[in-house]
């Protein structure tokens, strides 16, 4: 499977919908990657296992590869038993991303993730959730 960065396809042209559903496992972390279209203005990224310096670039590539004009991304991260440092370079490549394609993205926490963030005292300027469905 190929991850295309920024959501550019093979002729470097953005795509302007968002895929119906893929997954992708990283076998070397036990991570496991899920994007589902929530409908016409969103696309859910499920996120499971750890998110570390191994993982961090793999996930970071995959969801920002499903950015798309339009369409709002949700990060669920509910389901990550460990968060590590490196994974905060995801939010910043999803800040960019989703601002060059003139879309927003929100972050649904879970307590990994929460650990992290109080821990190094980082606030993300992303919307942030507890739940999916307060997301939704």
């Amino acid at each position: 499977m190929t991850v295309s960065p920024h959501n550019l396809d093979d002729e470097g042209t953005t795509r302007s919908k968002a895929r119906t559903e893929s997954s992708v496992a990283v076998a070397a972390t036990g991570a496991i990657f899920t994007s589902i279209s929530t409908g016409t203005d969103a696309v859910l990224v499920r996120v499971h296992g750890d998110i570390d310096m191994r993982s961090a670039p793999i996930l970071r590539d995959y969801v920002c590869g499903r950015v798309s004009v339009g369409v709002r991304l949700i990060l669920d991260l509910t389901n990550v038993d460990f968060f590590g440092i490196a994974g905060l370079t995801v939010f910043t490549a999803l800040d960019e991303t989703a601002e060059s394609a003139g879309t927003t993205w929100c972050l649904v926490e879970g307590h990994a993730v929460h650990r992290l963030l109080e821990a190094a005292s980082v606030v993300p300027s992303v919307r942030r959730f507890k739940t999916v469905d307060s997301a939704l």
